[in-house]
């Protein structure tokens, strides 16, 4: 069973995509803080991570993708925001980001199953 990390400061948006996640058969964990995002990172290895990248904490969605980064090149990332400019975009791309999700259209459930089963082909 792939463990899926998934990082947003928006509570409901992470309720969501546990259940979508849960449903697809995934080991889910979520956080609502980039720091928190960190200390799991430490202690867990994870297949798949879903990071908003405008979190409203201390340590922003880019800071959790380079941790992530730093502890597993294996780890598909999936980086998550309402707006993507072009500046955050390549940032998130150069450390290695899978895809993009724009909130909130991406993430109704059709388009997101999909896209998440595509990444989920790559790792198995």
């Amino acid at each position: 069973m792939a463990r899926v990390l998934v990082v947003d400061d928006e509570e409901d948006i992470c309720d969501y995509l546990k259940r979508v996640l849960e449903n697809m058969g995934l080991e889910v964990t979520f956080t609502l803080l980039g720091e928190d995002a960190l200390k799991w990172i430490e202690k867990t290895v994870w297949d798949m991570a879903i990071v908003d990248l405008k979190l409203s904490s201390r340590v922003s969605g880019l800071h959790v993708i380079k941790a992530l980064r730093d502890k597993s090149q294996h780890t598909v990332v999936v980086a998550m925001s309402g707006y993507i400019d072009a500046g955050l975009r390549q940032e998130a791309e150069r450390l290695g980001v899978s895809d993009f999700l724009e909130k909130p259209g991406d993430i109704g459930s059709d388009v997101f199953t999909q896209k998440i089963k595509d990444l989920l082909s790559k790792i198995a």
